[in-house]
């Protein structure tokens, strides 16, 4: 089977997000007391010129822009991002030794630098230029805040990766049987997500029974019984974009108590979608699923925030939490997944992604949510 999606590529303006970039950096009244900037990252630079290896440095100026990079990129550069001057790291030398001759020409004396970086990283790249007379200067880049709202090309890639796992979910339904195991499950789910020409966005998790009251559990061989809770978290990666679902079904028949812990989790998801739109922030939104789980006595098995956004990484950026206090912009996509986990019991959650749009929000995510009873 060849998959629709393979071979498609993404058409991005990326010299016009460079150019955004430094308008926030660089504008008039200059905000920034630098003469360049230094973005490393690879999701950062994916965003900002195309580039997909794993290693390159983007040295960004009002008026300049030049890569650094090994000589294992540098032909995969020159493909994808052929637009931006590139040099190559000399065998045995140190990517700051190489910086330095590079600054030289573009006249930086001060080069600013994400503090995101480690202590060690601003350690090396300041001895390294110390003696060329460069200071180095800890600089918020605001590369992050610029992803978190997607542009309309970007979000073609995002559909078809949710369409993906939803494809992968209906494929996975004839596993939810007694004595399958949580193993055998989760490669079904990453095999079928390559064959659809993408990849796996993260570790897929398949956790049955007591473990899934684990939130971030591994998948062991450990095989499903009736009376067990399942929850499946996976996504596809798709020409560098993510989606991220969670579904929960039940082993045989529900019981009573299954039916509560599910029902209570499905109606925070539904009243937390409801109340999305632009302007609310972050907090308010999370806040409405710990008070629909609080009048259902689960609050206190509900310990982690209720979404992230996702892009061209699953956590992209901000989302909603209870510190949360950025507010949703049209253009944001982000899961919301509110779980409860029982120690001894088994947990639930169920997770959408979702498009901010101008008047609320289009959940994109379409398979079922509804309480699934399976292996019957």
């Amino acid at each position: 089977m060849v998959s629709q999606h393979q071979g498609q590529a993404v058409r991005l303006d990326y010299p016009a997000r460079r150019q955004r970039l430094r308008e926030k950096l660089f504008g008039a009244p200059r905000k920034t007391p630098v003469d360049a900037v230094l973005v490393t990252g690879a999701p950062n630079l994916h965003y900002l010129t195309g580039f997909t290896g794993s290693f390159a440095w983007l040295v960004l100026t009002p008026s300049a822009e030049h890569l650094l990079t090994s000589g294992i990129y540098e032909t995969q550069i020159a493909a994808e991002a052929p637009d931006i001057p590139c040099t190559r790291i000399p065998v045995g030398v140190e990517p700051p030794v190489a910086l330095r001759p590079l600054l030289q020409a573009l006249g930086v004396r001060m080069l600013g630098v994400d503090p995101s970086n480690s202590l060690s990283f601003f350690k090396g790249l300041r001895r390294a230029l110390r003696k060329e007379g460069i200071a180095v200067r800890p600089v918020p880049i605001p590369v992050d805040s610029l992803r978190l709202v997607k542009e309309a090309s970007e979000l073609e890639p995002i559909r078809a990766a949710v369409a993906i796992a939803d494809a992968t979910f209906q494929h996975i339904l004839r596993l939810f049987q007694p004595e399958v195991s949580e193993w055998d499950i989760a490669m079904e789910i990453d095999f079928y997500i390559r064959r659809q020409g993408a990849y796996p966005a993260f570790e897929t998790i398949v956790a049955s029974g007591p473990n899934s009251a684990l939130p971030h559990a591994h998948p062991t061989e450990r095989r499903l019984q009736r009376g067990d809770f399942v929850t499946v978290d996976f996504g596809a990666r798709l020409n560098g974009y993510c989606s991220d679902i969670t579904r929960t079904v039940v082993i045989g028949k529900a019981s009573p108590e299954h039916k509560r812990v599910y029902n209570a989790v499905l109606e925070a998801l539904e009243r937390s979608i409801a109340a999305i739109r632009p302007g609310r922030r972050g907090k308010q939104i999370d806040a409405i699923a710990r008070e629909t789980l609080a009048k259902h006595g689960l609050a206190d098995y509900f310990g982690h925030s209720l979404g992230h956004s996702i892009g061209l990484t699953v956590h992209d950026g901000r989302g909603f939490s209870p510190r949360e206090k950025g507010k949703l912009e049209a253009g944001m996509v982000l899961t919301v997944e509110p779980g409860v986990y029982i120690p001894g019991f088994g947990g639930v959650r169920i997770e959408q992604d979702v498009l901010v749009t101008e008047t609320g929000c289009e959940v994109l995510s379409q398979s079922p949510v509804q309480l699934m009873e399976m292996g019957e």
